[in-house]
């Protein structure tokens, strides 16, 4: 993230570390293990890069001093990842409190 402001640019260990948080709660909840019914439940760290890889392809003069449009740009990553497998109401509410926590830690 050498190419982004200063402000962005000190978002790129929080982004990693709120990253590899939601990951760990996601793979370690048994709610997320594969099962017949959850048979896509498969969550490893080729996940993981793929946030980190489409973070990084960002533009940095869109998000120039919008630390905000970055942080949103990290949620919709993770989203698109994970959240958009989860099939039940529950697992849902599950991964956001999982998303809401790396958000208020990070």
């Amino acid at each position: 993230m050498k190419n982004f402001d200063k402000a962005n640019h000190d978002l790129c260990k929080r982004i990693i570390n709120a990253t590899m948080t939601v990951f760990l709660s996601v793979a370690a909840a048994p709610q997320f293990a594969p099962t017949a019914r959850k048979f896509h439940y498969q969550f490893n760290l080729r996940d993981f890069s793929r946030i980190i890889e489409n973070v990084m392809l960002a533009q940095p003069g869109h998000y120039k001093g919008n630390t905000m449009g970055l942080t949103r740009l990290w949620a919709h990553e993770c989203h698109r990842t994970w959240r958009d497998r989860l099939i039940t109401e529950e697992d849902d509410v599950l991964y956001m409190n999982f998303m809401n926590n790396a958000l208020k830690e990070f």
